[in-house]
């Protein structure tokens, strides 16, 4: 009888220990999968402010690129106005001169 009751408690001792292994498996697995599924989600959080940013940026980019064309317009009419001026202060004073 003592046999059977070593016997009883080792199997339920053993179900147990079993039971137990399980559920903290289980456990520590679900707690992974949480850990997991934040740090995906903070990703995902900064690749979309990156986009925000990148596209701000684009868009800031046209605009700069539109005044630098602006200003490069603005240069070369003044730099003809200038050739024009420079030309005329020569034939003057040529003519100043003869």
């Amino acid at each position: 009888m003592t046999i059977e009751i070593t016997i009883l408690i080792s199997v339920i001792s053993a179900s147990a220990a079993l039971f137990f292994g399980i559920k903290s498996a289980k456990k520590a697995d679900m707690a992974d999968v949480e850990d997991r599924a934040k740090h995906q989600a903070e990703i995902s959080v900064k690749l979309e402010q990156l986009i925000t940013m990148t596209s701000g940026m684009k868009e800031e980019m046209k605009a700069l690129a539109s005044k630098i064309s602006d200003f490069e317009k603005t240069t070369d009419r003044l730099s003809y106005r200038l050739d024009e001026l420079d030309r005329r202060i020569s034939d003057l004073e040529k003519g100043e001169t003869a």
